[in-house]
């Protein structure tokens, strides 16, 4: 079962897929988590997932674990299939929290907040690392060769 988990083929596209990923979400993670980047921090954006949208605590900490942990272990590598199961069922919930203001980002500031079609993209990045793996140099590359 652990060679499932960490099995991957040798490649550059997982790694850059990683990188990629972990750059974009990073600062979202890092807002909630430590007040990043201009973000309100943790005891703010779990207010706003428990008061405003009605999430279970539980699940806020898991959205922020994803958006900051998951991310710093993708650019390692480390678990990557697990960090994004996390980040394409986080990020799918959040594109439709987006849906109202339509497919584009808002380029011109009319809308009351921004498109989903960041959120596609990024679920894209994650489903093809969790049915790839980390490729090469990461982390689980080593432990999958360890695990045969």
């Amino acid at each position: 079962m652990l060679y499932n988990l960490f099995q991957t083929k040798e490649g550059l596209g997982p790694l850059f897929l990683r990188l990629g990923l972990a750059i974009c979400i990073f600062p979202h993670g890092a807002q909630k988590a430590l007040g990043w980047f201009e973000g309100a921090g943790f005891y703010t954006a779990m207010d706003y997932f428990t008061e405003t949208l009605g999430a279970p605590y539980v699940l806020g900490v898991l959205v922020i674990g994803f958006e900051f942990i998951g991310t710093i272990c993708l650019v390692f590598g480390f678990l990557t299939r697990f960090w994004a199961l996390g980040l394409t069922i986080t990020l799918t919930v959040a594109g439709f929290t987006h849906k109202e203001y339509g497919f584009f980002m808002n380029w011109f500031g009319d809308k009351g907040g921004e498109g989903f079609e960041y959120h596609i993209l990024a679920v894209s990045a994650a489903l093809s690392l969790l049915f790839r793996g980390a490729g090469s140099f990461s982390f689980d590359k080593k432990l999958g060769e360890w695990s045969v």
